[in-house]
């Protein structure tokens, strides 16, 4: 029998139950951001307050306030008294380095105490390919160190970060596959193999790699499509539980997907193959918010398609509609489903996507 190693029904859209073949329980799902910036950094424009207080006023049910090398300690954000009670910060940092490398730290108590060499000048000059998986290692290691989960985010930002670099770094189980800000590039440049490329590489290679979405704001007083602005990536996490440990531990298992504005009612992963059902109603909804920023393309068609996809990229199927079944093939050592909506606006195409995650089968 084939050993599918992540395995998973879920149901529904925004309560549900997820089932397996052993047990039956109440699941729901829950909207999040890993990635945000605040005035602590220098060069955001609100305060901790005013930034939870945006996601919380926009129906979003987890935050991670991920400041460069401050550690926000969630007690000490002053929040509504009288705010729904479905929403929490989840303590989290964001471990800067030079060369680019920045890693979310998820679900921490304090400060991440990141532990360099003691002689610098020995790895402080050296080239791209040699210093950054060190330095995503001695995130991820620090990190790790005082229980938190690391997430590499923005591969794609600045000089980036490559596959074969990522594919070096023990313990990194979680990469942005989407990041919000306008100079994150994650489809990809002159410079940067997209982001999905990036993933599919490290799939291919046996990595067991998750992909998350978020919007890295920093702006809040200011909008536009080339202001990093809130609300143009998130997770939507299956958990039987709103606390930092259980959304946690959900992502860990890769029971959540990653949007940036498609909304999904159904996924279906058995022996028998992999099924996703589109929320329509729900998509349309997102991306009518003036929140919510497509990837503009010069032409396309109007409407969702679903593709499923395998080693090395290979799509194996792709059906324009909003429900897509297909058997899962012998021999191959992932799949992923992809969901992208495109629409028209003035002369352009704009799309948006949902990512799931990988069921892993060697």
């Amino acid at each position: 029998m084939r050993n599918i190693l992540f395995f998973l029904i879920i149901l529904g859209s925004c309560t549900s139950k997820q089932q397996t073949e052993k047990s039956a329980s109440p699941m729901t799902w829950y909207k999040g951001n890993t990635h945000v910036h605040t005035t602590l950094c220098g060069h955001a424009d609100s305060h901790p307050d005013t930034v939870a207080g945006w996601y919380l006023d926009r129906g979003y049910n987890f935050l991670i306030l991920s400041e460069h090398n401050q550690f926000i300690d969630p007690k000490s954000v002053n929040l509504p008294r009288n705010r729904r009670k479905d929403f929490i910060l989840i303590p989290g940092e964001e471990v800067t380095d030079y060369k680019h490398v920045h890693t979310t730290a998820m679900n921490i108590d304090r400060e991440v105490p990141v532990k360099y060499p003691t002689d610098l000048s020995k790895w402080k000059d050296a080239p791209a390919w040699n210093i950054k998986p060190f330095l995503m290692q001695i995130h991820s290691d620090s990190i790790r160190s005082v229980g938190g989960i690391p997430i590499l985010n923005h591969p794609n930002w600045q000089s980036g970060v490559a596959a074969s670099e990522i594919e070096q770094v023990k313990g990194l189980n979680m990469i942005e596959l989407h990041n919000g800000h306008p100079d994150a590039y994650n489809f990809g440049n002159e410079k940067h193999a997209s982001m999905e490329q990036k993933w599919d590489s490290l799939l291919t290679a046996g990595r067991r790699i998750y992909g998350v979405s978020s919007d890295d704001a920093h702006h809040f007083k200011k909008w536009g499509v080339d202001e990093s602005n809130p609300g143009r990536g998130w997770v939507m996490v299956h958990s039987n539980d709103l606390t930092p440990d259980a959304i946690t531990d959900a992502m860990i298992q890769g029971d959540f997907y990653a949007s940036s504005g498609v909304m999904l009612s159904e996924i279906i992963v058995s022996e028998k193959g992999y099924e996703i059902h589109v929320d329509e109603e729900a998509t349309y909804k997102e991306t009518e918010s003036p929140f919510v920023v497509g990837y503009k393309k010069d032409s396309g068609e109007e409407g969702f398609v679903i593709e499923y996809i395998t080693d090395r990229g290979e799509i194996i199927m792709k059906k324009s509609s909003i429900l897509a079944k297909v058997e899962i093939p012998e021999g191959i050592n992932y799949m992923r489903g992809k969901v992208t909506y495109s629409r028209k606006r003035s002369s352009d195409y704009e799309q948006f996507f949902a990512w799931t995650q990988p069921i892993f089968l060697k």
